[in-house]
Order: structure tokens, then C-alpha cells, then sequence
């Protein structure tokens, strides 16, 4: 099969290699559409803390199953799925704990022996691997990985309906963070980006209000118009002054939730954390659950969500496709890989 394989830092080449065995609980899915995501942006210049090339990038994914081991049940050949992509163990103290999104023996592709979705097969197990419905293509259902993200991220704010949110960063995890806190019932959701072509689709989505972060004063501005601050804020963007606009818009109490790779250390008013309570949260990835509500939500909205997508590339096109998020940030929202087919524009 081919496979576009991070070679080294910034060197992706498209590889001929074995198709992926299957083994008795395994699932072998032809791959239809692969989303390209930051996280496989930071592994191409060499700043992801465990991706390291040489190294089969991509982890969404939607598709055909094409092979099924012998014991698993319940899956056809030829079905649509898409695959919620990490292997938990189950007996961890995370995992005892329902927590197994940071399993202690996590197993996710682009790492050991599990080759990544940026290929022409990609080998699941059933567990991990969800029908798609009539009414999710293929195209939109690979959206279920980073919208299953944003779900999470709310989870871990203890959003509710009624609650107030912001999300700093309009890039896909954002944009998506944001519509998930729409329909989940917040009452008002506001969003920042850089760039005007990301905020104006935002607002097209239904968003509240959308702000230009280089705006001048743009913590005045967003307060002028909130002055009640926010319940939830989620820190989509990697940018660390996003950490200081948070402890200044959001409400005493409320929660400050880091979803984005922040990979170098940011200094941290903490006497504002306490002396307004405020709690500052980590995620990681998502739960089965939160997967399950990102395919409901997809089956519900399957267009709404499907303006999120900008791009579709060809496989061969695997390194353009990556360098489109980094060279065209203000044009690009989600990108994906079409194995096997010619891009869509």
C-alpha cells in the first residue's frame, strides 16, 4: 500500500509498504478520508513530545472495513466507520478510575508498531471502531476525532447549558469547540483567530461573537462586551499570551481549560487564579462517550459541520497538505487526505 511517511523533520515521502495484518480482533479499514491535524503539523517541524519520525503520520480517520479478524462480530466488509484512535488497557489506575483517555499504557497510531492513518489502510480493533450512519459520509465523518476533542474539552469545564464560553483559537479544534459549547446550550459563545476569514465562517456557524486577536486592547474589547466574563474558556490557540487573556476574561469560579500543545513554559498570574477561584484544567484526547456524542452531533448537522472543511488533497500531496495549515493559516480551517482519489479543492 502507499503511505506518506515523515521521513525527518519537514521530509515527508510517499512510501510503497506492507498493507497492515490483521489480527484476530482487528479491523482493516480502506481509507477513504485522513484529517490532517496541528498535532501532525507539530510533528513535521519536529516539536510533537512523542511523535518522531521516521513515522506514518494521522490518526483521523474514516473509511471502508475491507478485512475483519476472525472474532470479530457485529461489523460487515464494506461497512462506513470511522475509529476512535487510541488503545486503553483497562486495568490502570486511570482506567479503574473511568479515565481512560489517559490510560498509563496508551497506545496511539504514529507510535511503536501502529502505523498512522496517512496511508491507503489503517488497521483498527473493534472496540475502537464506530459505524458511520446513512446519513454521515465519509467526508464529514472523519470530523468525529477533532469535534469528540472540543466535546471533551467542555466536559472537563464543566460546561452546562446557560453557561457562558470563549474559546481562544478559531483553527479546527476551536471552530469545533465552539460549536459543540452552541449546541450543547450555551448561552453565548465567543471565539478569537487571527484571521478574518476563520472568524467570518464562525459567525456564518451561528457563533456568538468573533474577535480579530490582533486587534489592539482586545481583552477591553471582548470585556466591553461581556462584561460579566466567561464560565469556560478553552485555549485552542498555542500562542502563550492566550494564557493571560483567560485569567482576565474569565468570571470568578470559573474554569480555564488548556486544550492546545503549549510546548514551551508560560509565566502564570496565579494570585488571580486564587484569589478568584479559579480552576485551571488540562485535556487530553476524549472518552468513548464524548466519540459517541461528536457522531451524534455529525449525524444531526452533517453540512453544518461540513463547512469546517476548507481543503481535500490527494494522498501524494500528503507534505502540501501539512504545509497548507502552516504557510495558509488564514485560508485553511480543517484539511483532509483523499487516498486514492484526486483532491477537491
Amino acid at each position: 500500500m502507499k503511505a506518506a511517511l515523515l521521513q525527518a523533520t519537514r521530509q515527508i515521502a510517499i512510501i510503497e509498504t506492507e498493507t497492515p495484518l490483521v489480527g484476530p480482533t482487528d479491523i482493516l479499514v480502506q481509507v477513504e478520508y485522513a484529517g490532517v491535524c496541528g498535532s501532525d503539523v507539530h510533528a513535521y517541524v519536529g516539536t510533537h513530545p512523542f511523535r518522531k519520525p521516521p513515522v506514518t503520520l494521522g490518526h483521523e480517520v474514516s473509511g471502508r472495513i475491507a478485512v475483519l479478524g476472525d472474532q470479530v462480530q457485529g461489523f460487515s466488509l464494506g461497512e462506513p466507520v470511522t475509529v476512535m484512535p487510541y488503545l486503553y488497557c483497562g486495568h490502570c489506575s486511570a482506567c479503574q478510575r473511568g479515565r481512560t483517555n489517559i490510560c498509563l499504557n496508551k497506545r496511539a497510531p504514529g507510535t511503536g508498531n501502529w502505523l498512522g492513518t496517512f496511508a491507503e489502510f489503517f488497521v483498527s480493533q473493534s472496540e475502537i471502531t464506530y459505524k458511520l450512519e446513512e446519513a454521515v459520509s465519509a467526508r464529514v465523518g472523519v470530523l468525529a476525532e477533532p469535534l469528540a476533542v472540543g466535546i471533551h474539552a467542555l466536559a472537563r469545564g464543566e460546561m452546562s447549558p446557560g453557561s457562558r464560553v470563549l474559546v481562544l483559537g478559531g483553527g479546527t479544534i476551536g471552530l469545533l469547540t465552539a460549536l459543540a459549547a452552541r449546541l450543547a446550550g450555551a448561552t453565548t459563545v465567543a471565539i478569537t483567530d487571527l484571521y478574518d476569514q476563520k472568524l467570518a465562517l464562525a459567525l456564518e456557524l451561528g457563533i456568538d461573537a468573533a474577535y480579530n486577536a490582533r486587534q489592539e486592547n482586545l481583552v477591553q474589547a471582548i470585556r466591553g462586551d461581556h462584561p460579566e466574563g466567561f464560565d469556560v474558556i478553552c485555549l485552542a490557540s498555542g500562542a502563550a499570551v492566550t494564557v493571560k487573556q483567560a485569567l482576565a476574561l474569565v468570571q470568578r469560579a470559573g474554569r480555564i481549560v488548556v486544550t492546545a500543545m503549549l510546548t514551551e513554559p508560560v509565566p502564570t498570574d496565579l494570585l488571580a487564579v486564587t484569589l478568584n477561584e479559579v480552576e485551571i484544567v488540562g485535556t487530553q484526547i476524549y472518552t468513548d462517550a464524548d466519540f459517541r456524542q461528536a457522531l451524534h452531533w455529525l449525524r444531526r448537522e452533517p453540512d453544518f459541520f461540513g463547512k469546517t472543511i476548507s481543503r481535500v488533497y490527494p494522498l501524494e500531496a500528503a507534505e502540501e497538505a501539512v504545509r497548507a495549515l502552516i504557510e495558509h493559516p488564514g485560508e485553511v480551517v480543517k484539511v483532509l487526505l483523499r487516498p486514492g482519489a484526486a483532491g477537491e479543492g
